[in-house]
């Protein structure tokens, strides 16, 4: 068989490209436009503080992630710069992050001496009792909050005129603002949970057991699903660790059902 008989295309290929094509460009099309849309929903103000965080998760993850505390702080100098994100829920994510970090090179960095590793436990617990006085006090004042007094409380920060907003629709990014409060009214729960099975661990490793038992009790009347809370607390009470069942692990329980 000749080159140029192995190029000729049959026209049912052609048809079957030219589908698949059409598909991908109406794929990409949507994409585009749809995260056009949430970009432009965004409060524009935080847009450094969330890419902040979002590099942060991208480097984080090793008993090094401390190398990528720039980041967090960074995230958590924008958001201190506004008066209606001081307190917000964020800073008690990015003290919690700080936390884990610095946990994970306590139990699990084979380099550092006893001395260090009580260092590290130290300075892990002081981030974890900040994240749970953040969450707690974000708690007690949004929680339960309708859409309209959210609304309320938010207005007041947020100008029309503010230059920020130019090229935006303002009402649009209101409204945003309002779904993320909305969202973390649930997700702030479970955030505590994740901070107060932290200390939990902290706890355990500094060789308090009763002190990590009440954390991760108080971590699962939070958050049921909670499994890291449930595994160690069966470690802690000399069982096995939890693992999941074949049916969590295919259909995970929706974390936003408290």
């Amino acid at each position: 068989m000749r080159l140029n008989e192995l190029l000729i295309i049959s026209r049912g290929t052609k048809v079957i490209i030219g589908i698949t094509f059409s598909v991908s460009l109406l794929a990409i099309i949507f994409a585009f436009f749809y995260y056009r849309s949430i970009n432009r929903a965004e409060d524009p103000r935080v847009r450094k503080a969330r890419e902040a965080l979002f590099a942060y998760d991208q480097a984080s993850g090793s008993i090094n992630s401390f190398k990528a505390f720039h980041f967090l702080d960074s995230a958590r100098f924008y958001y201190l710069s506004l008066p209606d994100y001081a307190a917000s829920f964020e800073i008690g994510l990015i003290h919690n992050n700080k936390c884990s970090a610095l946990l994970l090179m306590a139990l699990y960095d084979s380099t550092a001496g006893e001395a260090e590793k009580s260092r590290l436990l130290g300075l892990s617990l002081r981030y974890c009792d900040s994240s749970i006085v953040n969450y707690r006090n974000w708690l007690e004042e949004w929680e339960g909050l309708s859409r309209e007094a959210i609304n309320d409380k938010v207005i007041p920060f947020m100008k029309m005129n503010d230059p920020v907003f130019n090229g935006l629709n303002f009402n649009k990014v209101l409204s945003g603002r309002i779904k993320y409060i909305e969202t973390a009214q649930t997700e702030t729960s479970r955030r505590l949970s994740v901070s107060l099975t932290n200390k939990g661990t902290i706890y355990r490793h500094k060789l308090l057991p009763d002190s990590a038992l009440l954390c991760y009790q108080e971590a699962l009347t939070l958050w049921k699903d909670n499994r890291t809370a449930k595994s160690n607390m069966s470690v802690l009470m000399g069982g096995e660790p939890v693992n999941p069942s074949l049916i969590e692990s295919l259909f995970p329980p929706d974390r936003n059902r408290r």
